[in-house]
């Protein structure tokens, strides 16, 4: 007698059930650590314009003190036009922060002294201008020489520091948190991801067990795929959509800031014309006059024509110097435009080759600074050509260009393979980067540390666009004052769909 198999019971609806209750339990986590994400980001940011506003306080203060002693010193009233303007921005300054701070019990108190010092400083400043005005310029300068205002501003600088010191650690703090918040997340992602595996592959095991419902199952599993391969679809041409919105954004708003640049520039030039003609008319005018009116009122007619014209120009030079900035800045974006919308062509590239190509263009320059540039030999890459040149080209040029004086400059590249990727360093002794500026050079238009070299902050935003776009990362390792090392990762081989996701 042949035995009878008992059929399985159907678990499948109890899988789906647990499959989507955990679905459920995802989604619900995922939004309360999305929300708490931000919300940690917000604090965050508030923590950070609090620290910026307290900085201001004091640079307030301190314009005040450069106007006063400037109108001390010249008894030329120019200089007090800072100093009434500093006293409201530096009071404005802490209304904000009270708003900002405003949950923050200790920090309205430390808001407070801060306004009693305020009051304290401004008093004894407008007490030097008061008494200099009145004809005192020995008293207020006794009462700028004695250690009183030195010790308001003292006390000011330690209270608003020790605030300042304080958003810091809350800084971190909040820091800390947002990441924890992240990482919560990405667990929490990752084992709801794990069950529904888990889960999925229980039910294919089921299905294959049952020979009835074999064939719906590879139905069902194959229409799943095709709509899983629609929606991978549907999501890929969205961001190539939104990604090429923003590359003509930039583009169109940099072409349509030109017009009217170009337009500020031919009425610049038409100011210039009509300013001879009227100052030639002018003195042709006072020169008809000259038998009418005393030598002493014409020679003072001539010095103030001369004196108008000299604001003329000075006016126009500033026009003409902010146009160029601005057009300088325009240039910057266009130039990221273009490159967002270039197609790379990967090609087998000789690193050597392209470092001494390189090293050949600035050799010139380095001369002059005296420096030492040494390239090992390099790993070879397939990837575009022109890029890798413009990532690297721009790496040396920022060496070159921050050194330290007193300190003979040396530059080394390097590199080495490590599995499907390749690593190259462009280290330099030069005058390094603080380490609280590691994330900011890489952002477009900031640069870190005194702004006495030429450039307008984008080369390193753009090598790390560039790097990206060849599916690379971007590293950098610095001590202030004693040099920099950027390393650039990228794969072997570069193909359109490996892209960074960092």
């Amino acid at each position: 007698m042949a035995t009878q198999r008992t059929p399985l019971p159907n678990l499948q609806p109890v899988l789906l059930g647990i499959g989507f209750a955990l679905l459920v339990g995802i989604s619900a986590a995922t939004v309360y650590l999305v929300d708490r994400s931000a919300d940690d980001t917000q604090r965050l940011s508030q923590t950070l314009s609090v620290e910026d506003k307290l900085s201001n306080v004091l640079l307030s203060v301190r314009r005040a003190e450069s106007s006063q002693r400037g109108y001390l010193f010249t008894n030329d009233t120019k200089y007090l036009a800072e100093f009434y303007e500093a006293e409201p921005e530096a009071r404005q300054l802490v209304e904000e922060l009270r708003t900002l701070t405003r949950e923050n019990p200790a920090r309205q108190t430390t808001l407070n002294d801060i306004s009693k010092h305020l009051d304290a400083k401004f008093s004894e400043m407008a007490e030097t201008v008061n008494r200099n005005q009145a004809g005192d310029a020995a008293g207020a300068r006794r009462l700028v020489l004695s250690d009183q205002g030195r010790a308001i501003t003292d006390s000011l600088r330690k209270v608003v520091d020790d605030a300042i010191i304080d958003e810091a650690r809350l800084a971190a703090e909040r820091t800390a948190q947002s990441r924890q918040t992240n990482r919560l997340l990405l667990y929490v992602t990752l084992a709801g991801a794990a069950f529904i595996v888990l889960i999925g592959a229980a039910s294919v095991g089921l299905v294959q067990r049952n020979a009835r419902q074999r064939e719906t199952a590879r139905a069902e599993l194959e229409s799943t795929n095709v709509n899983l391969e629609r929606i991978v679809e549907y999501r890929t041409a969205d961001l190539t959509e939104a990604n090429e919105e923003i590359q003509r954004f930039a583009y169109i708003v940099s072409h349509d800031l030109r017009s009217p640049l170009v337009n500020i520039m031919g009425f610049t030039s038409e100011l210039e014309a009509l300013r001879a003609d009227i100052f030639d008319q002018i003195r042709r005018l006072s020169a008809d006059l000259e038998n009418l009116k005393a030598q002493a009122s014409d020679a003072a007619t001539h010095s103030e024509i001369d004196r108008l014209g000299a604001d003329f120009d000075e006016a126009i030079r500033f026009i003409k110097t902010s146009i160029g900035n601005m057009d300088r800045l325009i240039n910057a974006v266009l130039k990221l435009s273009r490159e967002g919308r270039r197609e790379f062509r990967p090609e087998r590239v000789d690193m050597d080759e392209v470092l001494a190509s390189i090293t050949a263009t600035v050799t010139h320059r380095a001369v002059e600074l005296g420096a030492r540039i040494e390239v090992a030999p390099l790993p070879s890459i397939e990837t575009d050509r022109l890029a890798v040149e413009q990532i690297f080209a721009n790496l040396v040029d920022n060496a070159l260009k921050y050194g330290r004086e007193g300190e003979p400059l040396h530059i080394e590249i390097m590199g080495r393979a490590s599995g499907t990727h390749v690593i190259y360093d462009v280290r330099d002794n030069g005058r390094g980067i603080d380490a609280a500026d590691h994330a900011r050079v890489f952002e477009l238009f900031r640069r870190s540390g005194p702004q006495d070299r030429p450039g307008e902050g984008i080369g390193l935003a753009h090598v790390r666009a560039l790097v990206r776009r060849l599916g690379g990362t971007m590293g950098l390792s610095s001590t202030l004052g004693q040099g920099s090392t950027f390393t650039v990762t990228l794969p072997r081989r570069w193909t359109p769909g490996n892209r960074s996701k960092v």
